[in-house]
């Protein structure tokens, strides 16, 4: 009778990880058990959803830049083309101040490009981020309705 109950103690005191070896003792000390809740996955969407707007916002953003561009592209063309008449006939202070606003157009016109560049790469970037986090909250998903199948139920009715 005693050794039984000395034999009880022992197993009630003693932790499974006592019986394994030790490199895998580490490991099951490291393992926690994490449900995905309604919340986890609605807060997964909700951050996918904000990067998406992020992307579309940037992406409206590239393309009114590139529709100024090409707006004032014509325009510099346009302008040069004047300029390069109006200097080959003779050279004055006014023909001058014409060829000056030609350059700044197209200057002008390298800034517009570059901040349109700038934004589109920000939006690749971006979406590469919200592709990630809606996958992630697919896959919140998928875990929500093993950890609770009863909401998969629920929906189901």
């Amino acid at each position: 009778m005693i050794n039984r109950c000395i034999l009880f103690w022992i197993c009630v005191f003693t932790s499974v990880t006592a019986f394994c070896p030790p490199h895998t003792t580490r490991r099951l000390r490291s393992i926690s058990l994490h449900l995905v809740t309604e919340s986890d996955v609605v807060a997964l969407v909700e951050k996918a959803e904000d990067l998406w707007g992020k992307v579309e916002k940037l992406r409206n953003e590239a393309n009114e830049l590139s529709i100024q561009a090409e707006s004032l592209g014509q325009e510099a063309e346009d302008s040069a083309a004047d300029v390069l008449d109006s200097l080959k006939e003779s050279i004055s202070e006014e023909k001058l101040e014409e060829a000056n606003k030609a350059q700044n157009s197209c200057i002008d016109l390298a800034s517009l490009l570059e901040e349109a560049k700038k934004a589109t790469e920000e939006a690749d970037q971006i979406e590469v981020l919200a592709e990630e986090a809606l996958a992630a909250s697919e896959s919140a998903l998928e875990q929500h309705l093993i950890d609770f199948p009863e909401d998969d139920e629920i929906d189901m009715m």
